[in-house]
């Protein structure tokens, strides 16, 4: 687990532009670049990031943290553990309120792209959102102040 740095709300970020927050942001992912792009990202932004590695280690962090928003993989260490891990967070009290962000790569194999699926998929898996990888840091900024706002 990383974990990065904590700014102050409302400090200008790059070209002037105020910042949100700061957050508490957890990204779960096995793609150990993906979380360092995030943790150099949003933590240049003011911004706490986490990382875990692995459903495991997320539910560790979650023993003592409450981010405000929380990104997780699709794929990890099965084919299916973003969504199984979304399903244990979703009946856990304590995270009531917290938006849960979905990234996949399964576009980029399959063609078949989750973030067009709509509002069926959203509500069955009770996900706030679903992105395609690759994602930009950008992108994901965007969609945490959506969904923070």
């Amino acid at each position: 687990m990383n974990q990065g740095a904590m700014g102050r709300a409302g400090v200008d970020g790059p070209g002037g532009v105020a910042n949100p927050g700061p957050w508490t942001i957890l990204f779960v992912d096995d793609d150990t670049d993906f979380l360092a792009a995030q943790e150099a990202y949003f933590g240049s932004r003011g911004h706490s990031v986490i990382t875990a590695e692995s459903s495991p280690e997320a539910r560790g962090v979650l023993e003592t943290v409450r981010p405000d928003i929380i990104f997780l993989d699709l794929m990890m260490e099965r084919y299916d553990s973003g969504f199984r891990l979304a399903y244990e967070l979703r009946k856990d009290e304590r995270l009531t309120g917290v938006p849960l962000v979905m990234l996949s790569g399964v576009a980029r194999e399959t063609g078949e792209r989750f973030d067009q699926e709509g509002k069926g998929l959203l509500s069955w898996t009770r996900l706030d959102r679903f992105v395609d990888k690759p994602a930009t840091g950008k992108q994901l900024l965007a969609v945490a102040e959506e969904l923070l706002s």
